[in-house]
């Protein structure tokens, strides 16, 4: 049950969403055979996954790491003789980078669904009441208990 809303709630942070990303862009610059991106490509990588997390959430802008962060990142894989990094090692790097984005991109989803369900209950109760059958099964359902559903699954769906 802890592994299931575990994943709920990195579903919810955008998580789910930031490791479809990273894969997309890890394969376009990874090198075909090794399966691993040159330390050269992580800057440009990097830039391409903060780009498409900009445009995918309506959350403010978020701010790639500087040239200097990067070149420290880069020194520091270098002084360990490691001239590539692997799938994981780019999604662990970019989750180092983006954490404190994170809540933002949850806070913007709460605010969205917190406008938006109100008026998917009132419209599903409306459209509920003009059938003939189903009529008698929608005004059983209390109003709020609508907004509850659709506001949770607006949260959990990107």
């Amino acid at each position: 049950m802890a592994e299931i809303l575990g994943c709920l709630w990195d579903r919810a942070q955008g998580k789910y969403s930031l490791r479809i990303i990273c894969n997309k862009v890890f394969y376009n610059y990874a090198d075909k055979e090794k399966r691993c991106l040159l330390l050269n490509d992580l800057h440009v990588a990097t830039l391409r996954v903060y780009n498409s997390m900009n445009k995918q959430f309506l959350s403010p802008y978020m701010e790639p790491p500087s040239i200097t962060v990067m070149a420290n990142k880069i020194k520091g894989y270098r002084s360990k003789g490691t001239e590539e990094i692997t799938r994981e090692q780019f999604y662990e790097l970019i989750m180092e980078w983006i954490k404190k984005d994170l809540h933002r991109i949850l806070a913007t989803k709460v605010t969205i669904a917190s406008l938006a369900t109100p008026a998917l209950a009132i419209t599903t109760k409306n459209i509920g009441r003009q059938g003939s059958w189903i009529k008698n099964i929608i005004g059983k359902i209390p109003t709020p208990f609508l907004y509850s559903i659709y506001f949770v699954g607006l949260v959990l769906l990107d």
